[in-house]
């Protein structure tokens, strides 16, 4: 087995159950592996537009996923 397959399976494994637009996992994997982000922050990593941001991030707190910690929004 490859490194990147490795890599790859390890991080399909540590998503919750649920999350399934591409965006909402980049997301997701994005503010997992910082701890926190604004959503300046994230769009400045991940090059998404702010109105998509607010939407993915919205869904994902729906879901108990992310929680918003004033401007910060982390992984639950």
């Amino acid at each position: 087995m490859s490194l990147a397959t490795s890599v790859q399976e390890t991080r399909t494994e540590s998503l919750p159950e649920g999350i399934e637009s591409p965006t909402a996992k980049l997301v997701y994997l994005a503010l997992d592996a910082n701890g926190t982000a604004t959503v300046d922050e994230l769009r400045n990593t991940l090059d998404l537009q702010k109105l998509v941001l607010f939407e993915t991030l919205g869904t994902l707190e729906s879901k108990g996923l992310v929680a918003a910690d004033g401007r910060y929004y982390l992984t639950t």
